[in-house]
C-alpha cells in the first residue's frame, strides 16, 4: 500500500504512514500508488531538460528563415539658421557664435556671410574651430581652424565640419588697436539625424 500524501510504500497492515505520519485508510482507494513524483525525480528532470531547452531556444535563433533585418530610419535633415542683427567687437578684441551638433548627427555643413563695418578700415579675420581648438586658441597656442578668412571686410563660408560635437565660429579683431567694428552674420549650420 502506498501514503496518499507523501507516496511512500508501506506494509499493508499499517494505520499511519512511517514516513510523513498520514493516517492511512485501507481498502481499493490506498492501494493504488498516488500520482505523485518524488522531489529528487523532479529536479532531475529540470536539470536534463533546462539545457535542451536553451540549445533549442539558441538553435531557433540563429536559423531563423525568412525574416527581414530591420530597416534603418532614414536620418532627416535639421537647419539651424544664424543670423544677428548686429555682434559688437572691441578694439583688440574678439567675439564668438558657439554652434552645437548633437551626437549621432553626420553630414554637417556651415554656410553663409558676414559683413564688417566701423572705423576706417573694416577688416576683420573669421575663424571656425573646433571645440579643443577652440580653447587652444583661446590661450594664445596654435590652433588648427577649420575656416580662415583672412583680413576681409566681407567674407563667405562653405565648410563640411567633421561630425556631432561643438564648433565655435570666431570674428577676431585684435589687429586694430583703436577701432571697434560691427559684424552682421547670415548663416545657416544643416546636418542630417
Amino acid at each position: 500500500m502506498f501514503c496518499t500524501k507523501c507516496g511512500n510504500e508501506t506494509p499493508n497492515d499499517s494505520h499511519f504512514c512511517r514516513t510523513c505520519g498520514h493516517g492511512l485508510t485501507s481498502g481499493a482507494a490506498a492501494a493504488v500508488a498516488p500520482a505523485y513524483v518524488p522531489e529528487k525525480r523532479k529536479r532531475r528532470a529540470l536539470w536534463i531538460l533546462l539545457p535542451i531547452g536553451l540549445l533549442l531556444v539558441y538553435w531557433l535563433s540563429s536559423h531563423r528563415t525568412g525574416t527581414q533585418p530591420l530597416q534603418e530610419v532614414p536620418k532627416q535633415q535639421r537647419i539651424q539658421t544664424i543670423a544677428n542683427p548686429a555682434l559688437l567687437i572691441k578694439a583688440t578684441g574678439n567675439s564668438y557664435l558657439r554652434l552645437d551638433v548633437p551626437p549621432g548627427a553626420g553630414s554637417v555643413h556651415l554656410r553663409g556671410s558676414f559683413i564688417a563695418r566701423g572705423g576706417m578700415d573694416d577688416d576683420i579675420e573669421a575663424y571656425v574651430f573646433s571645440d579643443d581648438e577652440f580653447m587652444n586658441w583661446q590661450n594664445s597656442h596654435s590652433a588648427e581652424t577649420l575656416y580662415t578668412s583672412g583680413k576681409v571686410t566681407v567674407g563667405k563660408f562653405n565648410i563640411d565640419l567633421p561630425d556631432s560635437g561643438t564648433y565655435y565660429l570666431v570674428f577676431d579683431n585684435t589687429s586694430s588697436l583703436f577701432t571697434q567694428k560691427t559684424v552682421q552674420v547670415n548663416a545657416t549650420l544643416s546636418y542630417y539625424q
